[in-house]
This record gives C-alpha cells, sequence and structure tokens, in this order.
C-alpha cells in the first residue's frame, strides 16, 4: 500500500507483503510441526494396544458368561467329596 492509500483510510496498516507471507508460512511450519509430534506420540502411546487387551478379555469373559453351563468332572467330583466331608468320625 503506498502513503496516500494509507491517508485515506486511516484503519489500514500498510506492511510489506514478503514480511507477511513469511509470517503465515512460519505459523504454517509450526502448526505442521506440532501435529506431526501428536501423531507420533499418539502411535508410540500404549493406550491402544492396553485397549486392545482389555476389549478380548471382556469379550472373553462376556462369552463364558453367555456359555450354557455344562457340568464339568472337576465340579461333580467336588460335590462328592463335599457330601462325603460331614460323614467324617473319628476311627
Amino acid at each position: 500500500m503506498s502513503a496516500g492509500s494509507t491517508a485515506k483510510h486511516p484503519g489500514r496498516v500498510a506492511c510489506d507483503a514478503e514480511a507477511l507471507k513469511a509470517f503465515w508460512e512460519k505459523k504454517v511450519q509450526l502448526h505442521v510441526q506440532q501435529l506431526q509430534s501428536e501423531d507420533e506420540r499418539v502411535r508410540k502411546s500404549a493406550l491402544g494396544r492396553l485397549r486392545g487387551e482389555w476389549a478380548q478379555k471382556l469379550e472373553l469373559r462376556h462369552r463364558m458368561l453367555q456359555a450354557p453351563r455344562k457340568a464339568s468332572p472337576r465340579s461333580s467330583l467336588l460335590g462328592a467329596e463335599s457330601s462325603c466331608a460331614g460323614d467324617k468320625t473319628a476311627a
């Protein structure tokens, strides 16, 4: 902008276009660097892996709770032992 147009429009500020361009290029470059560092931080984080592990554990537990209960040989043996436990007498 010329000095004459600044006098006509006192609200406008005259500045060098190259300086303005350099200012915004620097701002954009800084923003890109911040985005890259944030992306790298998120990729290095163990949070995603931990969420996946917990999701697998919860899914397995959910399946176990939803599956029909079958009488396992171990549980029937425990039941037999518990009924015999009351019959023990001192010899």
